[in-house]
């Protein structure tokens, strides 16, 4: 398990820190809570601390962690009264996608076909070699081809939807080679018909161009919700904006489904010729991008008292004329959560209806509160890939507490610029080992086969 923080170190803006990786005896709550409550105390977080200052605390959507009768979130409610718990909204975003795939059949069969390719060049050497030589010949650019919507996250999907449409004369090509080639068996020239007939059907260019508009927003919301300064205020305005985009498309094509369109009444894109298949059935545009439209409102709607009141801190929240009194019953709400002065954050909210372009100094512990809530664990996840990157083949030996420091250098560590070496150099200068010095004494040893040397 990773341990994360966001917290404001000297009213400076909160920054993300890796505390620690942690070794779970079970993947039960009641041991997930105790291996986090003695990390935190390891670390000199004392109870007393964080019964006043411990803002959030935000995780992916492992029934163990958020769970509502006994998960982790809710044994730390039960402990910390006051503690915001809160599902990470990149995992949330891709259970929408995932609900969407369901709803609509077509996009299984979609989401099947570009698997094909993947499994098709991912696990053949040739393939891959033959695909290169065909990009070359057609003047095209060839990008990783990944997988789609399975269990990564949106905007790795969108990358490989941008790969097959960018390399789409490029897949055609070695298709149709395949498929007339004699030295293959039958069965594989057959397969290869197959995929080039799906490849130049105008069903699959126009689900193609459709799923790259639709998925090129997810992922630029999915990338939003990852930056550091995201709030959670911020975060509902990117939700609500993508959620218009995605309805908009319903009315006007977005740009690549425009494209397919064109190619599909013009019979070609490039130099693949395209052609109507009657067993395919293509993506209903409208149904597809409501279904988006629904499971989003569903899975990252902001609900909550709590939510709500962090609006009155977003101007664009404001009536056109707002009272002086404005938003007051919901600061003190905000302060007795956070164990904020409530004076203090009043007399700022006047400040701040009175001169909206500024910040208070006295309603910044409030806004600070507000913005040191993640709204993804986004820097979790990176975690891992660099826990993988640590964990080679030849490093395996490491003890997880290496491992843990070796991270820590790694994300919280200065850069190398910052790094002086003179102290480091001295020492080796004068207490080094050099490659020809004996790293133990040798002692002459008597010659106990003397004897024998006589016969030999």
């Amino acid at each position: 398990m990773i341990v994360n923080l966001k917290a404001s170190v000297d009213g400076a803006t909160p920054e993300f820190l890796f505390l620690e990786l942690v070794e779970l005896e079970s993947q039960r709550a009641k041991d997930i809570e105790e291996a986090l409550l003695n990390c935190l105390d390891t670390a000199g977080f004392t109870e007393e601390w964080l019964q006043k200052n411990w803002v959030s605390f935000v995780s992916d959507g492992a029934s163990v962690m958020l769970g509502k009768n006994s998960g982790v979130a809710t044994r730390l409610t039960a402990r910390y009264p006051n503690l915001f718990t809160w599902h990470c909204m990149n995992h949330r975003l891709e259970l929408a996608v995932s609900d969407a795939v369901d709803e609509v059949q077509a996009v299984n069969h979609f989401k099947v076909f570009l698997e094909k390719i993947h499994n098709l060049y991912s696990q053949s050497n040739k393939n891959s070699r033959e695909l290169l030589e065909a990009a070359q010949e057609v003047g095209s650019q060839v990008l990783k081809i990944g997988r789609v919507l399975s269990t990564r996250w949106v905007a790795s999907s969108f990358r490989s939807v941008k790969a097959v449409w960018t390399s789409y004369e490029a897949l055609n090509r070695p298709f149709e080679n395949a498929a007339g080639d004699q030295t293959r068996s039958s069965k594989e020239r057959q397969t290869y018909r197959g995929l080039a007939r799906r490849m130049q059907s105008k069903e699959f260019l126009c689900d193609l161009g459709l799923m790259f508009d639709g998925l090129s927003e997810l992922a630029n919301l999915s990338q939003q919700l990852q930056a550091h300064s995201v709030t959670l205020l911020r975060a509902d305005h990117l939700l609500k904006r993508t959620i218009r985009v995605l309805a908009s498309f319903k009315d006007t094509q977005g740009e690549k489904l425009e494209e397919a369109l064109t190619a599909q009444a013009l019979g070609h894109l490039g130099s693949v010729p395209l052609e109507s298949n009657a067993k395919l059935t293509p993506i209903n545009a409208k149904q597809f991008l409501q279904s988006l439209i629904n499971n989003l409102e569903k899975r990252l709607s902001f609900d909550g008292e709590m939510l709500h009141d962090l609006s009155v801190l977003d101007t664009g929240n404001w009536p056109s004329t707002p009272g002086i009194r404005h938003g007051e019953a919901q600061v003190k709400r905000l302060c007795r959560w956070f164990n904020l002065g409530e004076e203090q954050a009043v007399n700022g909210m006047r400040d701040f209806l009175e001169h909206p372009d500024s910040e208070p100094e006295s309603l910044k512990p409030l806004i600070q509160c507000m913005k040191t809530i993640p709204c993804s664990t986004a820097e979790c996840e990176r975690g891992f890939s660099l826990m993988n990157n640590i964990c080679t083949d030849k490093r395996s030996t490491l003890l997880l507490s290496n491992v843990s420091n070796l991270m820590m250098i790694s994300i919280n560590g200065p850069p190398v610029t910052l790094f002086e070496p003179r102290k480091y150099v001295t020492t080796w200068l004068r207490s080094h080992r050099s490659a020809t010095q004996a790293r133990r004494q040798c002692t002459p040893q008597m010659p106990e086969y003397k004897h024998i040397w006589k016969a030999l």
